[in-house]
């Protein structure tokens, strides 16, 4: 279908970008274009104008911080396929972002920033403990990722800001993605993060993150109670799925029923936790 008419503009840096966007109320950031694009082909969305916010260098980066990472909102999925250093979560998650084409197009901030319910990213800032980093008319902000994401489609971004950055503060030394979707390239039925942090055997500490189930994402804290103290085995991984099961608040739709993923929420959780542990 053919998208509705627009005005574009290309921002040429930060500050410019807050200017338009703050100008007009009906305008909307575009960054790769992956999530924007499609819906305005289907005419889901009308703006009246376009902030092209691609070509701001300065956005794009993945930097060490102390013992966490600094990634700007312009980095795309594909950049943190190939990153090679610490949080292995992040090439995992981004390699099960669709195809070629839209891991090259698309940005981590472009996808937090647009919300879906069923996207990858959200599960793994979540796990990660991330703080969203924010610059708008009032000055720059951060949220944490536990308070950015409020309903589907919907965050805590106010009219005229950008999220400029995603910082981990901490990266764990073991974590997983696992995400069980209808094809290859489909959207989540239930993704599942893991953060783990253990010793000995010894799960010392854990961050669980759904996505897919729910009309947001969400930490699984029954989940991770159930694990956080204990010895890592089989039955840690039953309890734990189990947990999942219970805790999330599953919907139904045309990819699958409510009952179905409650379910796939245990299963993933439980794989993700068995992958992060080596198990």
């Amino acid at each position: 279908m053919i998208p509705p008419q627009f005005e574009y503009y290309r921002a040429s840096s930060i500050d410019d970008a807050i200017k338009a966007l703050s100008e007009d109320p009906n305008a909307k950031a575009l960054a790769g274009g992956q999530s924007l694009i499609p819906l305005l082909k289907l005419r889901a969305l009308s703006p009246s104008k376009l902030i092209d916010i691609g070509r701001i260098r300065e956005l794009r980066y993945i930097r060490q911080a102390g013992r966490g990472l600094t990634i700007g909102a312009l980095t795309t999925h594909a950049d943190l396929e190939r990153w090679a250093g610490p949080c292995g979560v992040l090439p995992e998650a981004a390699r099960q972002i669709g195809d070629p084409q839209i891991r090259s197009m698309g940005t981590i901030g472009g996808s937090l920033a647009h919300a879906d319910p069923a996207a990858d990213w959200p599960a793994v800032v979540l796990a990660l403990g991330a703080m969203i980093k924010i610059a708008g008319p009032s000055g720059p902000r951060e949220v944490p990722a536990e308070e950015f994401f409020q309903g589907p489609y919907t965050t805590a971004l106010q009219q005229g800001e950008l999220i400029t950055e995603v910082l981990v503060p901490e990266c764990p030394p073991k974590s997983s993605y696992v995400k069980i979707a209808r094809a290859y390239n489909d959207f989540a039925i239930a993704g599942v993060a893991a953060a783990v942090w253990a010793e000995g055997g010894y799960i010392n500490e854990i961050r669980l993150a759904a996505t897919g189930v729910g009309l947001k994402p969400v930490r699984l804290k029954k989940a991770e109670e159930a694990a956080r103290g204990r010895k890592a085995g089989e039955d840690v991984l039953l309890e734990v799925a189990e947990a999942a099961s219970k805790e999330v608040d599953a919907i139904s739709d045309v990819r699958a029923s409510a009952e179905y993923r409650r379910a796939m929420a245990g299963v993933a959780a439980r794989r993700a936790l068995r992958r992060a542990l080596g198990l």
